[in-house]
């Protein structure tokens, strides 16, 4: 009973029961009161005929086939009682029952559950009714005679009136049955149109495979609540594609640029080996491109911690200012050996943030910014002008800066420039930015080249 169809069906099945249920008890009911008021309307008839034969004629003109009656062509019996002023049965249809009194042979329900011996007026008052006679259920009237002093009191037991429920009882319960049968028969057809598609996406999901093309496989969506679920599938399976195919191409990228310094330490090794370059200038380029080498890797570790999204960053209150300030001067020496000057403008901000992480991306940035710039590197730091905008800082430089094209790539893995070295700065920077809920941006600089902007947003 886990399957989708399994759990409608008996939802469907469950529903129409208790539909049936409830229509048979309502019907019961109906047909009950039905039957009551017929046998009620045909008991007066037979009440007054009386009236009008022992007005005619005196008790001795009673016959007991005259208080017979039809209803829904089933012949029905009735009784009767001749009443005294003081409720003494005087004459009977059924023998053994004269000189009795009729409050004491008659139970009427009081309240819900009680049922009580009924008195002298109450007979008096009450013309017709349901009460228990000698332990038996009877449906009455009473009728007075005109001008004499006695009453007659006409009676049909209620169990006669149960052989009508049969045939009626079996034509609707047919009727149910058949309404049943066509309602779960339309169930089950809906059931497998709305099954069916979702059958055919848990067959191509199992199949999926993310190195090849699914969408011919996936059902089409259409604009129903299923349809919805096939578009959301079509929309993951582009995505995780597109992953599939970006760790596809980061992969061969990561073997380019580690091939890349292996083989020119290779190359120099074996020229030393064979006197090609001397050992102390095949040495040194073996160490630059060993430096080379271990800064990749150790980006790409960072690269890949700040992918993965698990690790919890302590945050401190920092100045931002005097942060920027030592990321200045742990590159004054780098821009120092190319006439560039660097400086810092602004008013000093009081921050709550990572503080490793921030000054992590501050410094990527300014080595950016030193490598392409052609005098100087400026980072300007202010405060936001939104509510959503905690703060800014915006990193120019005066290089050649960057087209269109170039600004849309550059926060890319291994997108290096022209005086790039790994390619995965901009990357590790723009991971850290996502991360601290903050926004990256490469724009045109007033300096004349690019400008990166770091949006801080509320954490």
């Amino acid at each position: 009973m886990r399957t989708m169809r399994a759990k409608i069906l008996l939802s469907l099945s469950i529903a129409m029961l208790i539909t049936v249920c409830i229509t048979v008890v309502l019907f019961i009911r109906l047909i009950d009161d039905i039957l009551v008021n017929q046998a009620k309307s045909k008991l007066h008839e037979q009440a007054r005929k009386a009236v009008h034969i022992m007005s005619d004629g005196g008790f001795d003109r009673l016959d007991n086939a005259e208080f017979n009656y039809v209803i829904k062509g089933v012949l029905l019996s009735a009784d009767y009682f001749i009443l005294s002023t003081d409720n003494r049965i005087i004459d009977s249809s059924v023998s053994g029952m004269e000189g009795k009194k009729i409050e004491h042979l008659l139970l009427t329900r009081q309240g819900f559950f009680a049922s009580v011996h009924p008195s002298a007026h109450d007979l008096v008052t009450t013309h017709e009714g349901v009460a228990v006679l000698q332990g038996k259920k009877v449906l009455f009237t009473n009728e007075e005679l005109p001008g004499q002093p006695f009453r007659i009191f006409v009676y049909s037991p209620l169990s006669s009136l149960k052989a009508l429920y049969v045939p009626l009882m079996r034509t609707t319960l047919l009727s149910i049955v058949a309404s049943f049968l066509v309602i779960l028969v339309i169930g089950l057809m809906i059931v497998s149109r709305l099954v069916r598609p979702l059958k055919r996406l848990k067959e191509a999901v199992g199949n999926y495979e993310p190195n090849q093309p699914q969408d011919s496989e996936f059902p089409q969506a259409d604009k129903s609540e299923i349809g919805e679920l096939i578009g959301t599938f079509h929309s993951m399976s582009a995505r995780i594609q597109q992953h599939h195919h970006s760790q596809i191409e980061f992969l061969q990228n990561v073997s380019h640029e580690l091939r890349t310094p292996l083989m020119s330490i290779q190359g120099y090794v074996y020229a030393i080996q064979d006197q090609v370059v001397s050992q102390d200038e095949g040495l040194s380029i073996i160490k630059v491109q060993s430096q080379r080498l271990i800064d990749m890797v150790e980006k790409l570790l960072q690269l890949s911690r700040l992918e993965a999204l698990n690790e919890e960053w302590p945050v401190s209150l920092i100045d931002l200012r005097s942060m920027a300030e030592d990321a200045v001067h742990l590159l004054m020496p780098m821009a120092s050996e190319r006439s560039i000057s660097l400086r810092v403008e602004g008013e000093g901000l009081h921050v709550a943030v990572p503080a490793e992480q921030l000054f992590r991306m501050i410094l990527n940035l300014l080595q950016n910014a030193v490598r392409h710039t052609s005098t100087e590197v400026v980072i300007h730091l202010e405060t936001g002008t939104t509510a959503e905008v905690v703060w800014v800082m915006h990193v120019d430089d005066d290089g050649r800066g960057l087209t269109e094209s170039e600004a849309a790539e550059v926060f890319g893995r291994f997108y290096t420039g022209s005086n790039g070295v790994t390619g995965l700065g901009l990357a590790i920077c723009r991971q850290i930015a996502s991360r601290l809920n903050g926004e990256l941006l490469c724009t045109r600089s007033p300096l004349g080249g690019a400008r990166f902007s770091y949006i801080q947003h509320m954490l």
